[in-house]
């Protein structure tokens, strides 16, 4: 079969914390997905004035990307739950530290995805939040151990991120998340059940 020529051969597509950049936080898929969607919104309304020379509207701002994917795990023939896998992907997507004082622990994590030159944004990077994850899990262990899922996962692009200051007006946004670094690869099985029941097919 002959290789991309524009995705290095073995590179995966990986999604990992800025704020916290180490091997138990970040993602590496184990297939690269089929399909991966970004969408650009660019916001214009009607401009609140009749214009006589016709309909006018204004631009009100730019906005970030957004970006569709799944990913999708298979520890069946090793035998290995997938887990854990997407027990990271769910701990991105879940606040820090709720009960810390600092903002910039009461928010869920910055991350940055990475694969191939589709990303854009000079370094081929895409920082961005997690703003939805969907677990499907397609087969199983008899002991129900998941040895198979899909996620998809709908990220919003974000160079910046803080936490939303307090409806009583007290204190500031505090705690900004810069551009960072990259997470590492990672996303290691965890242990199976012994023989998968039927299931879906990868």
């Amino acid at each position: 079969m002959t290789k991309s020529l524009f995705i290095p051969p073995g590179a995966k597509i990986s999604i990992g914390s800025i704020d916290e950049p180490t091997v138990q936080n970040s993602v590496q898929a184990q297939y690269n997905p089929k399909e991966l969607q970004i969408d650009k919104s660019v916001p214009w309304q009607k401009h609140n004035k009749a214009n006589a020379n016709g309909l006018q509207l204004e631009f009100t701002g730019a906005e970030g990307r957004t970006m569709s994917v799944e990913l999708l795990f298979d520890g069946y023939e090793e035998n290995q739950s997938v887990r854990p896998q997407v027990a990271t992907l769910e701990k991105l997507a879940t606040v820090r530290k709720p009960n810390s004082p600092r903002d910039e622990y009461r928010r869920p994590h910055h991350c940055v995805v990475t694969w191939g030159q589709v990303m854009g944004g000079g370094d081929n990077k895409f920082r961005c939040v997690i703003e939805q994850i969907s677990t499907k899990y397609t087969m199983f262990s008899p002991a129900g151990v998941p040895l198979r899922a899909t996620v998809t996962l709908k990220l919003k692009e974000a160079e910046r991120v803080s936490m939303a200051a307090s409806g009583d007006g007290a204190g500031g946004t505090g705690g900004t998340s810069g551009t960072g670094g990259t997470g590492g690869t990672g996303g290691t099985g965890g242990t199976g059940g012994t023989g998968a029941t039927g299931g879906s097919g990868g």
